[in-house]
């Protein structure tokens, strides 16, 4: 790990982060902060505009906080959705499908896939993911930083909106990630003990606990070795610049074999950095939803309080709770000492369903009628009827889920297959898969719901070879149908567990033990029979025989049978 940067570089780091936080502030950062205040109150950091860090105040000041509630259904139905720890949301194959299906490859790609479950099971990425869903959907981009660690093999933190940006490179994918990191100096010392400055050691000797912005860099690397061991010729370059005071000191100049940030994006307009979201969708609803709030709070405190007028004679003193009695003196027959100044006579029922109306919008930006649909079915709906409603508003989530697949859980597959090998948990693949790429297969619930058409399409042609081959009464119609390659396709559709389905090899071999049992049982049939008729055949010699001996008594002196009877 060095330490060192010329001049030029450090200058380089810096001009940069200025230049993206600028770009940042053009566009993003009034309409983020907006966001934040509506839907996730107690995140965003804008680190750069002098933004106090681990911040107790909430900021929360809305009237209503359905906003909140939507995102948060919407980010716990996307972490149950897409990755949950409870079931399978990944497998592995092969580029190669047909070598896919050997039993070498499904061994091998079954062990990776354990270990990799394993790491995930062991590690704080379903935490973290969960927290990356959120600022996704409140904010239309994300960023979570995934490291090596000793203990659980993976590391991640997500980070929030503000204290990050982020650029793309030509072909509109994340490349190269600049953040701010407050940490205080005993946190610097632990860190980085080798190169931590003399003026940061002093500050942890006298207990100073004020934090230090820091400034990590993460980019192409424009000098990459092949083979090097230095962590600065890797094809992703790292820096930690100290930015505090006049003097910049490095503390760390490393790099990655892969881009360690997940940055997913929503959607994303054009040529555009960051993305867009549901809550910029929502946010026009949300804001009617609190102005009306907040007056039909006021015209109903208007209505049970009024404003008063009170004559000038009255006792300044005033009780105005229920049942409560004021004493005035001064007053001339027939006038009130306290009248209402006027009386507010508001909309209540009006309000109420502007608000039901406003509410119902807002919850539908952030598809919670999809992630609800089971708990909101009609009784008398069948499975069916649910399973159709289901993909049906799945294809509502279609276009985020492919921009996912290749944002974020591809790049997460494969930053940690090379951290599992570089640490020696990837099993050594055979001889004939050492050459081969791997593939990713997703099989979370909403995957396999936008499979579910694949599905039926397979069902319904069964089903209709079957009908055809009963209408027909002949078995014509299954000689073109290939079963081994139905289950193959339905396997994938429906994303089954690796090692489930035998590869081609193993069902065939099973097939030759189980033709060869039926072979040995016909042998061992026809030799029972063949026992049975030499058994009878020996009997009726045996018959015949006492037939001849009794034939032999007669002739020498026995009884004569009667005329006409035969033997």
């Amino acid at each position: 790990m060095d330490a060192t940067l010329t001049q030029e570089e450090m200058q380089h780091y810096i001009r940069r982060l200025h230049v993206l936080e600028q770009e940042r502030k053009k566009g993003w950062e009034s309409h983020w902060r907006d966001l934040s205040q509506h839907f996730l109150p107690r995140r965003a950091r804008f680190l750069d505009s002098g933004e106090e860090t681990n911040r107790g105040d909430p900021r929360n000041k809305l009237q209503d906080s359905i906003g909140i509630m939507a995102l948060r259904i919407l980010a716990n139905g996307m972490q149950s959705g897409l990755t949950s720890p409870a079931r399978p949301w990944f497998s592995l194959t092969l580029e190669d499908m047909e070598l896919a299906k050997s039993e070498d490859a499904k061994f091998w790609l079954n062990a990776v896939y354990e270990n990799m479950v394993s790491v995930f099971s062991k590690s704080n990425f379903y935490d973290q993911i969960h927290v990356l869903y959120s600022e996704l959907a409140a904010f239309g981009t994300a960023a979570m930083i995934l490291e090596q660690d000793v203990q659980g093999v993976i590391r991640c933190r997500t980070l929030t909106v503000g204290e990050y940006c982020i650029d793309t490179g030509e072909n509109g994918r994340v490349d190269s990630l600049y953040r701010r990191i407050r940490m205080t100096p005993r946190q610097v010392l632990q860190a980085w003990p080798e190169s931590c400055p003399e003026t940061i050691r002093q500050s942890v000797k006298s207990d100073n606990a004020e934090w230090i912005t820091i400034l990590h860099a993460v980019e192409p690397n424009k000098e990459v070795v092949r083979g090097s061991g230095r962590g600065n010729e890797r094809p992703w370059r790292s820096v930690f610049i100290v930015l505090e005071g006049a003097s910049r000191e490095c503390l760390e100049d490393s790099g990655y074999y892969e881009f360690p940030a997940l940055c997913p994006r929503w959607v994303v307009t054009g040529s555009d950095v960051y993305g867009a979201c549901p809550a910029m969708d929502a946010l026009p609803d949300c804001k009617q939803l609190q102005a009306i709030s907040k007056d039909t709070r006021m015209a109903l405190e208007l209505e049970v309080r009024p404003p008063l007028l009170v004559t000038a004679s009255t006792d300044a003193g005033l009780n105005i709770s229920p049942g409560a009695v004021n004493f005035a003196s001064g007053l001339s027959k027939g006038q009130d000492a306290v009248i209402p100044l006027y009386q507010a006579k508001a909309n209540l029922t009006g309000a109420k369903d502007t608000r039901l109306e406003l509410k119902d919008q807002i919850q539908r930006h952030f598809h919670n009628d999809l992630f609800l649909m089971i708990s909101e079915a009609h009784k008398n709906m069948t499975a069916t009827e649910v399973a159709e409603r289901n993909g049906e508003k799945m294809l509502m989530l279609g276009p985020v889920l492919d921009r996912l697949r290749s944002e974020l859980f591809q790049p997460l597959i494969e930053r940690v297959y090379g951290i599992m090998d570089r640490a020696g948990l990837i099993p050594f693949p055979p001889e004939s898969l050492t050459e081969q790429p791997i593939k990713v297969e997703f099989i979370s619930i909403l995957a396999q719901a936008q499979k579910a058409a694949g599905v039926g399409t397979v069902g319904q042609m069964v089903q209709f070879i079957g009908q055809l081959a009963a209408l027909k009464q002949s078995p014509e119609p299954l000689d073109k149908l290939d079963v081994d390659k139905v289950i193959d396709v339905m396997a994938d559709l429906l994303g089954s567990q690796p090692g489930i389905i035998l590869s081609d090899d193993a069902a065939e071999e099973i097939r030759l033990q189980r033709a060869q049992q039926v072979q040995q049982a016909q042998q061992m049939e026809m030799l029972s029979k063949g026992a049975e008729i030499a058994d009878r055949g020996s009997k009726a010699l045996g018959n015949l025989a006492a037939g001849a001996a009794l034939s032999g008594q007669q002739g020498s002196g026995q009884p004569a049978l009667p005329s006409g009877v035969g033997i």
